[in-house]
């Protein structure tokens, strides 16, 4: 079939032969700076969700739909890539509501 030949196609991959690399290179945080300024962020996502739980004002589920009641389990959701959007809750209520 001859030889593959990809050109770069958005800075993010180059292909030539049976070798290929990616040019993508994840960058840590590096100043003392940036570092507080992601802690400090981080901190006010946390806030913000815990206070949300404690007043109700918003609901968190899993991506299957459970309801998840404690910060902790928010957090362990979030990790883990299991954590509902608001457009697929959406579609969730949705479904709820055609069941009943």
């Amino acid at each position: 079939m001859g030889q593959l030949n990809i050109l770069q196609q958005n800075g993010q991959l180059r292909s030539n032969g049976s070798k290929s690399r990616s040019s993508f290179r994840p960058t840590l945080v590096k100043s003392s700076e940036e570092q507080a300024a992601v802690y400090a962020a981080a901190l006010q996502l946390i806030e913000h969700i815990d206070e949300n739980l404690a007043t109700g004002r918003c609901h968190y589920r899993t991506k299957s739909g459970k309801l998840l009641r404690t910060l902790d389990e928010v957090v362990r959701a979030i990790l883990a890539d299991n954590l509902m959007l608001e457009s697929d809750a959406a579609v969730w209520q949705q479904d709820l509501a055609r069941a009943a």
